[in-house]
């Protein structure tokens, strides 16, 4: 399991270095900002992660058949 955990983290980790890449290439490559791009991409994809697993848990409770009403 934990190979499994280390290679979404690598993929985890070349999805943000593409991004922040792109998103460097795309503002024309501004010297010494390459860490701020970084962290954006982070953000970008931290956020993602964070809204695939809500999705996620929500397909669960309906499948289930759960209401998220009280």
């Amino acid at each position: 399991m934990e190979s499994d955990d280390a290679s979404a983290d690598q993929a985890f980790l070349e999805a943000i270095r593409l991004t922040a890449y792109f998103l460097w290439e795309q503002d024309g490559r501004p010297a010494g900002r390459e860490w701020d791009y970084w962290r954006l991409a982070q953000e970008q994809h931290a956020r993602q992660a964070d809204c695939d697993r809500l999705l996620a848990a929500s397909q669960v409770r309906e499948a289930r058949g759960e209401t998220g009403s009280a």
